[in-house]
C-alpha cells in the first residue's frame, strides 16, 4: 500500500479512536496506540512501520517534549530538583534490581539478566508527559516531579544503554573506556548546553520577532527544537532531552505569545504526536506463541511494581503518600528507549526473539495501563485532599 495512504489511514483511525477514548474519560493516547494495533501486522495488516512513519514519529516525540518544556515553569522545575534526583535514582535502582532478580529466577544468562534489568529501569518521558498533558497535571507538583525525574531517568538510561552496547560488541566484557568516554561527552554536552543555550536560544528567538515575515517566529521555534534535539543526539543523549531543555528555556517567551503556543500545540498534537503513539501500536506484531510465553506475565508485573515502588520511595520524603504514589504510577510506562535497548540486545545476540517479543508486549501494556492507573490515582488523591481539609 502507498505510504501516503498508510499515513492517512493511520491518522484518521488514531484521531477517531483517540476521540472515543477521550469521551470515555481517558487519555487519547490509548486510542492512538489501539489504532496502530488494529491497522498493524497483527490484525488488519494495512499499515507497516517504514522509514517515513519512523521520521514522522521522531518529529512527534521532539514536538511533544519541546511543547511540554515550553508549558512548564522553569523556576518550579529547578526548585523541585531534590525530589527529581531522589525519585530518578530510586526509580532506576528498584526496577533494575527487580529485573536482575527476575532474570536470576528465570535462569537467564548474565547478559540476558543485564538486558532485562536495564530494559525495566527506563521510563518513557514521552508517554509520561502526554498523560500529564491530557489530564492537565503537567504543572502540578506531581507533574513536575514526574517529568524532571523522567528526564534524569533517560540520562541514566543512556548510560545503561552504553553498557549494554559494549556487552553486545565485546561479548561479556565491558568496554570501560568507551563507556566512560561516552558518559563524559554526554555530561559535558549537558553542562555546556545549560550554560550556553539559554542566551543563544533567546537571542535567536528575539531576532525572529524583528523580521518582516509574520510566521518567522513559528518557524524559528521549530528550528530551535529540531536543532537542540539533533545536538543532544549527536552528544549521545536521546534527542528528546535536547528538545525538552530547549522548550523549558524558551517557555516564558512562547507562553506570552498565546497564538504561537496554540500553533505549536496544533503542529504537534494535530499530526506528529498522534503518529508517534500510533506507530507504537504498529510494533504489536506477534503470534499466539508470543502470548503463551512464560516470560510475559512476570515481566509485566515486575515492570509495573518496580517503577511504582521506586517512584514512591524516591518521592515520599518530599510529597504526601497519595502524591508519591502518583509519581510512581507516572514513571511506570516504558517506551522508545526501552525498545532501542531491546533492538540493540537482539541485534547483538544478547537475547533471542522470544524475550524481545515479551519485552515489546511489556512496553505496550505499560503504555496502555498507566493512564488507567493514574486516573484512579488522581481521583484517590482528590478524595484524600477533601477528607484532610
Amino acid at each position: 500500500m502507498d505510504v501516503i495512504l498508510q499515513i492517512l489511514l493511520l491518522l484518521i483511525c488514531a484521531k477517531l479512536f483517540g476521540e472515543l477514548v477521550e469521551r470515555a474519560g481517558y487519555p487519547a493516547l490509548i486510542g492512538e496506540v489501539a489504532a496502530g494495533i488494529l491497522l498493524g501486522p497483527t490484525l488488519l495488516g494495512w499499515v507497516t512501520t517504514n522509514e517515513t512513519i519512523e521520521i514522522f514519529a521522531d518529529i512527534g516525540i521532539i514536538a511533544l517534549l519541546f511543547i511540554s518544556g515550553a508549558e512548564m515553569n522553569l523556576k518550579s522545575f529547578l526548585e523541585r530538583r531534590n525530589v527529581a534526583v531522589s525519585t530518578a535514582v530510586a526509580g532506576v535502582l528498584v526496577p533494575f534490581a527487580g529485573g536482575a532478580l527476575l532474570g536470576y529466577l528465570l535462569d537467564f544468562s548474565q547478559a540476558e539478566t543485564l538486558f532485562l534489568a536495564i530494559a525495566l529501569s527506563i521510563t518513557s518521558i514521552g508517554v509520561s508527559v502526554r498523560i500529564l498533558v491530557d489530564y492537565k497535571q503537567l504543572n502540578t507538583i506531581v507533574g513536575t516531579a514526574i517529568v524532571s525525574a523522567a528526564v534524569l531517568d533517560d540520562i541514566i538510561g543512556i548510560f545503561l544503554l552504553g553498557i549494554l552496547s559494549a556487552v553486545a560488541m565485546t561479548g561479556t566484557t565491558l568496554a570501560g573506556d568507551s563507556i566512560s568516554m561516552g558518559l563524559l561527552i554526554a555530561i559535558v554536552f549537558l553542562v555546556l548546553f545549560v550554560l550556553i543555550a539559554p542566551r543563544a536560544l533567546r537571542w535567536f528567538f528575539d531576532l525572529a520577532r524583528k523580521t518582516e515575515t509574520h510566521e518567522m517566529v513559528y518557524s524559528v521555534a521549530i528550528i530551535l527544537a529540531l536543532a537542540s534535539a539533533w545536538l543532544s543526539q549527536t552528544a549521545g543523549l536521546h534527542y528528546s532531552i535536547g528538545a525538552f531543555i530547549a522548550g523549558l528555556i524558551l517557555g516564558e517567551q512562547i507562553r506570552r505569545d498565546r497564538l504561537l503556543f496554540d500553533s505549536l500545540m496544533d503542529f504537534g498534537f494535530g499530526f506528529f504526536v498522534t503518529i508517534f503513539f500510533a506507530s507504537i501500536g504498529l510494533l504489536f506484531s506477534f503470534t499466539l506463541e508470543t502470548f503463551l510465553s512464560p516470560y510475559i506475565i512476570p515481566l509485566i508485573l515486575v515492570a509495573i511494581a518496580g517503577k511504582i515502588i521506586g517512584g514512591y520511595i524516591g518521592s515520599i520524603h518530599f510529597l504526601t503518600r497519595a502524591e508519591a504514589l502518583l509519581v510512581g504510577l507516572g514513571m511506570t510506562p516504558r517506551g522508545e528507549i526501552a525498545l532501542v535497548v531491546a533492538k540493540v540486545a537482539l541485534v547483538g545476540g544478547i537475547i533471542g526473539s522470544a524475550l524481545f517479543s515479551a519485552v515489546t508486549v511489556m512496553v505496550i501494556v505499560t503504555i496502555i495501563i498507566t493512564p488507567l492507573l493514574m486516573k484512579q490515582g488522581f481521583i484517590r488523591a482528590q478524595i484524600t485532599e477533601k477528607e484532610s481539609s
